[in-house]
């Protein structure tokens, strides 16, 4: 893993409808960062195929390139899907030490079982910023919180919030730079 801050972790719906908008981002991403811009994805359909496509399309060495596609371990096969995913979206936080996490995805909502969620959940766990683009629109978006959960352990993670792991507040500072949206969700009070 290299040490850069520019290592972007990629997720999204399966049937994510506008690859040019992942296409977009990171053309704005490459741009800014130029060779220090890592991309972590996992090679499935929709979102993370988009992204797939955008690095074998500009050629990123294996360094800069970072693909998990779900393959379990043979004695895994019997448990289903989405604990073979949870398991991967898990390894791949540990493993890479992402900086920031793009959420493609236009019908999400935090508390369903899928692997985005599951993905913006754990980032959030690790205090890692994550960026939800919900539509074709790739200067919309808004910053994901432990708030938006219900599960109250996440709106408890909120509350405990390190100056550091809070994302960007400027739009100059944003990744992407898109214009940052206020989150819908107000945080719950402090004990």
């Amino acid at each position: 893993m290299t040490d850069s801050a520019s290592r972007v972790l990629i997720c999204g719906s399966r049937r994510w409808p506008w690859p040019d908008t992942i296409t977009t981002l990171l053309d704005r991403a490459a741009t800014r960062h130029e060779n220090d811009l890592v991309i972590i994805e996992t090679a499935s359909t929709g979102a993370a195929s988009a992204a797939h496509h955008w690095c074998t399309h500009h050629d990123l060495p294996a360094w800069r390139h970072r693909c998990y596609p779900l393959t379990p371990a043979p004695g895994r096969r019997s448990r289903t899907r989405y604990w073979s995913e949870a398991e991967r979206n898990q390894r791949i936080l540990h493993d890479e030490g992402p900086r920031l996490v793009i959420a493609f995805h236009e019908n999400f909502h935090p508390d369903h079982q899928g692997s985005t969620a599951d993905m913006c959940r754990r980032a959030l766990t690790h205090h890692i910023p994550v960026w939800l683009v919900p539509t074709a629109d790739p200067d919309t978006g808004l910053w994901l919180q432990p708030s938006h959960y219900t599960d109250p352990h996440m709106r408890r993670l909120d509350q405990h919030r390190t100056p550091q792991a809070t994302p960007p507040a400027a739009p100059e500072t944003d990744l992407a730079q898109t214009e940052v949206q206020p989150c819908p969700v107000t945080p719950p009070a402090s004990p």
